[in-house]
Formats: C-alpha cells, structure tokens, sequence
C-alpha cells in the first residue's frame, strides 16, 4: 500500500520554506523603504536587525551597503551644517571610500579650530587621524607640512624629521615639501651633531643611517655630510683591520674615498702602511721556518692591494727560501749519515753546503765539529796542543812562559822545564795536555783536560785554573 502521507510531508516543507522566505524579504523590505524615504536613522535600525539575524543571506551584502550608505548620507548632513565631529563619527561609521574622501576634510576642519583654541594636542591626534587611517587623502602633504612645523616649535625634532622625509621620498616636488625645506635646512646641523654623538659612542651603523637620510636632502651642508660618512666608513675600516677582515677593510676603504675623493692619498698611504705591517708578520713567520704560513699572510695583502709588488716579491722570496730550506735539510741529513759512518770529510762538505742554502746555529756547530774531528783523527796530540795555544790568543802558552821567565830570574839555571807534553786520558778524543816547571823551592805542574770534539778546556788542578783567569 502506497504512503499517501509522504507527499504531504514535502508540501509543508516547501510551505514552510515560502513563509520564512516571505518574512525574510519581508524584513529587508522593509528597511529599504525607509531607506528610499531617506530616514537614515530607521533605516540603520531595521538593516542592522536584518544583517545580525540573516547575515549569510543573499541580501545581506546589499543591505550592508545600503547601510553604509545611510551613514554616508547621515554625515553629509551634519558636514553640510560644519558639526565636523558628527560628520567624522558617521563617515566613519560608513567605512567606505567616498566617506574616507570626506573624513580628511572633516579632521582637518577640526584641526584649524583646535588651531585657533592653542590645542596643539588635538590638532596633532587629528594629523595623526589622517596618516594613519587616511594615507591616500590630498591632503596628506598639508598635514605633513603643518605637523612639522608644530614638531619644530614643539622641539621635537627628529618627529619632525621623519616627517619631511617621507614628504620628501614621496612627494619631492610638492609645494609643500618646498616650502618646508628651509626650516629642515636649519635643523640640519642639529642633525649631523647627533650623528656626531652616535659616532663618538662607537654605534657607528646608526649614525651611517642618520647621514645617509640626511644626505637624499637638498641641503648647503651636503659637503659636510659627504665628508662624515667618510669619515665613519674609515673608523670602520679601522676596525675590520683589527680583526684581520682585509676584504671588508678593502670595501670600507673604497666607501671613504667614494664620499670624499680628498681622501685618496691618505688612503692609498694607510693601505700601503697596513700591507707592510702584514709583511713584517709574513717575515717573522719566515724566520720562524713556517714558509707555507708566511705565503699566505704575504696574500691577504691583495685583499687590500691587488697586485701589491712588495707582497709578490715577499711571496717570490718565502718560495726561494722554503726551497733552499729543503734542500738544506737534505745535505744536512746526508751530512749526518756521513758522521755516522765517520767519514768526517764527507760530512764537512754536506754541512758545508746545507749552510750555503740556510744558515743555522745547528749546522754551523755541526762545521766546526767536523773540522775538529778531521783534525784529531789526522794528528790528535797535535791538534790537542793547538786547542791549548789557540785558546783566547795564546793566553796560556803566554802565562806559562812568563811564569817559567819569573822563576830564572829567582832561581837561574836551578829550573827544570818539561816542555809541552800531550798524553791520552780516559775518554774518547780526550787528551791531557801538560807542562812542569820545577825549582828548588817551588814547583809548578800544569795540566788541561781537552776534547779535542768540541775544543773544551778543563784544568786539572787549582794553578791550571788560575792560568785560565782573565
């Protein structure tokens, strides 16, 4: 059996749906009418009881507007009859672009009353009314001229400021910005001062920023501005040379000459002088053997100067020497293999030529070593007896031989002298080398240990070491 009662069903949605719909239009018509007649006021209610109860119905967007309208029309009104205040609360309220267009004239009607009442706290509320909100009004670059010349009455100088340079950056050939230039012109020392300040506290960024917005300005003080952001680009150069930040040094550097080309010499000159301290740093490296270190402390100079002659020359020389160092190291081994084997003359030669490429305490002794050897391996007892009469000039042969002299002028023919003797000792290479000298009453035995390696003089006995006194 078929359902009868579901057709009916569907009939009393569809009613429902109409009658609701009916009352919906209903509604909306009904603020439309008043609108139509131009009662505003009734017709702001019912849309406003219309768009909070059916806010995503399709005539809400019109209602919005004509709603919109309704403040526009109402304030009109009252801007129409100078109630300025009341005119501003309903463009406001209409929060539309031609109500906007109509809200700057309203604030600055306002302005020119709290003018003429001294209220210079309203008159800057309602300035800001219009930068702020208002910022494709007409009237923006009069509002801007006005409320800097309050700003510098006020003192106000840096509001002031920032306000001539956005008159400036975005309306440079206004009326406006024109007339206000020489009052900003006078300011501008009081400006640079304040950079000054920041540059003398070390923040040297912020007073780059301050001369720069200065330095976009038509001013008679461009030369000076020109002049201290050069200035601070060479404090700043100084500082990245401290921290061996040559390339950022070079950029500075470029900024000082960039901004006073009066600075090229000076410039030139200090760059050369920093090269020549990194030089020195190089050379001390090179002393130090560290030739590959040195190489490239000689290149940072480039950062600063490209193609800096002395720093190539350096880098020519640190190639040469590390070569020579090398090589030097070579012969120098060779030459100690030689010694090993005790083949002394062949391990002169080497030492001899390792010291031709690098001159070193270490080799020199290693020289003068080999020459001891090969002198004691040929006659020892003749070399040990040169050690002795070779010592600080014959001083010891000399001391002898007057001693000897002072004891036949005591004694006459009743001395006996031994001659000079060289004996082997214990060691190798060690020898004693001694003479005697005997009297009837005083008797003299001299005797030095020598090793013949490293000619080292020992006294045997206390008239020995009295011998080796200056």
């Amino acid at each position: 059996m078929k359902n009868w009662k579901y057709p009916y069903k569907i009939l009393f949605l569809l009613l429902v749906i109409y009658i609701a719909g009916c009352s919906v239009n209903k509604k909306y018509s009904n603020a439309y009418s008043f609108y139509m007649r131009s009662n505003y006021v009734a017709a702001i209610i019912l849309y406003d009881d219309f768009i909070e109860k059916y806010p995503v119905d399709a005539l809400a967007t019109k209602a919005d507007l004509e709603r919109s309208d309704c403040y526009y029309q109402l304030g009109y009104q009252a801007y129409l009859k100078n109630n300025w205040i009341l005119a501003s609360r309903l463009y406001y309220l209409s929060n539309s672009d031609i109500a906007d267009k109509m809200l700057d004239n309203c604030y600055f009607e306002l302005t020119k009353i709290s003018l003429a009442n001294n209220d210079t706290v309203k008159t800057l509320k309602y300035y800001d009314h219009i930068t702020s909100y208002l910022k494709d009004s007409e009237l923006i670059q009069e509002v801007l001229f006005n409320r800097i010349k309050i700003n510098i009455d006020l003192g106000n100088k840096f509001t002031a400021f920032d306000d001539y340079h956005f008159l400036w950056s975005n309306y440079p050939q206004n009326e406006f910005t024109k007339k206000v230039q020489p009052s900003i012109d006078e300011l501008i020392p009081f400006y640079i001062n304040e950079a000054i300040v920041y540059k003398d506290s070390a923040k040297y960024n912020e007073s780059l920023e301050l001369l720069f917005k200065l330095s976009q300005y038509p001013t008679k003080f461009q030369e000076s501005i020109q002049k201290d952001i050069s200035n601070l680009y060479l404090l700043l150069a100084e500082e990245a040379i401290v921290e061996k930040d040559y390339q950022q040094a070079k950029n500075y550097f470029t900024k000082v000459i960039e901004y006073d080309l009066e600075k090229i010499s000076f410039v030139d000159q200090e760059m050369d002088d920093i090269c020549m301290s990194i030089i020195q740093k190089g050379n001390n490296l090179i002393h130090e053997y560290k030739f590959n270190e040195a190489i490239k402390v000689f290149e940072t100079c480039f950062l600063l100067i490209p193609e800096y002659q002395t720093s190539i020359r350096s880098i020519e020389n640190a190639e040469g020497l590390k070569i020579k160092h090398q090589k030097a190291i070579d012969l120098k081994n060779n030459g100690l293999n030689f010694e090993k084997e005790k083949e002394y003359k062949k391990a002169l030669y080497a030492y001899k030529q390792s010291y031709s490429n690098l001159k070193t305490p270490e080799v020199r002794e290693k020289i003068s070593l080999m020459n001891n050897m090969i002198a004691a391996k040929k006659d020892p007892k003749a070399f040990a007896k040169s050690i002795i009469f070779n010592y600080k000039k014959g001083m010891i042969p000399d001391k002898v031989s007057a001693i000897e002299i002072e004891m036949e002028i005591k004694y006459g023919e009743n001395i006996k002298a031994s001659g000079w003797r060289v004996l082997y000792a214990v060691g190798e290479y060690k020898y004693e080398v001694r003479y005697d000298i005997l009297t009837p009453k005083e008797n003299y035995y001299f005797a030095w240990r020598v090793n013949l390696k490293n000619k080292e003089i020992t006294p045997s006995n206390k008239v020995s070491e009295e011998i080796l006194k200056n």
